[in-house]
């Protein structure tokens, strides 16, 4: 099991805030230029994408674990 994996498992078992704020810190570059590239360059538009990504992982991750 990888670490992020862990961090996933310990916020959806323990409801451990710091496992996910940790996972989001190692990734939000990441979903947030592929965002960037899907929305055309538009910004706002990525934050907000990038903000709902973030959200679904956080209410699926019981599921994703």
């Amino acid at each position: 099991m990888n670490d992020e994996t862990e961090l996933l498992r310990r916020f959806a078992d323990e409801d451990a805030q710091d496992a996910f704020t940790e996972l989001v810190r190692r990734k939000i570059d990441l979903v947030y230029a592929a965002a960037l590239r899907q929305t055309g360059g538009d910004a706002h538009l990525a934050q907000d994408v990038t903000q709902g990504v973030f959200l679904a992982l956080a209410c699926r991750a019981s599921v994703l674990k």
